[in-house]
Order: C-alpha cells, then structure tokens, then sequence
C-alpha cells in the first residue's frame, strides 16, 4: 500500500492505494528490495495458481553483464 503524507505545515495522510496485485512472499529476509532512487521494487512473488495447492517448481534467471551483450547486439555506430 502506499499513502502520500504531507509534512508542513503539520503531518497529514492522504488516502491509501494499492501498489501490488499479490501473492508475494512476505516475512522473509530478503524478499524484497527497494532501488536507490526509491522508484522500484524487486519482489519475490509466489508461484501458485488459484486452482492449486502446492506451488510449481521456482526458477530464477540472472543475467550477468548485461549492458556488454546488449552493446554487441546493437548494430555498430549506436
């Protein structure tokens, strides 16, 4: 959820707004992360379909130098 606040001349709540349609995991160290410039989030979200009761198998990707491969994939002089 997010509230925007106002800080002068005294402290106010705005109304509440939903961020994030669910299920993420929560209460785990680490399932979560917030970017320094505060615009973005990282999340682990949970792998289960509504007509299921156990979770498919997870798999995660990692791309590692990333902005390398992406400038060998651009045609030269970009």
């Amino acid at each position: 959820m997010s509230v925007s606040v106002q800080t002068e001349p005294t402290f106010a709540a705005g109304n509440s707004a939903k961020l994030f349609d669910g299920p993420y995991l929560s209460g785990l160290s680490g399932s979560y992360d917030v970017s320094r410039d505060g615009q973005q989030f990282l999340m682990v979200k949970e792998n289960i379909a509504s007509d299921q009761k156990t979770a498919a198998a997870a798999s995660m990707i990692i791309v590692l130098n990333w902005f390398e491969e992406l400038k060998a994939k651009l045609p030269k002089g970009k």
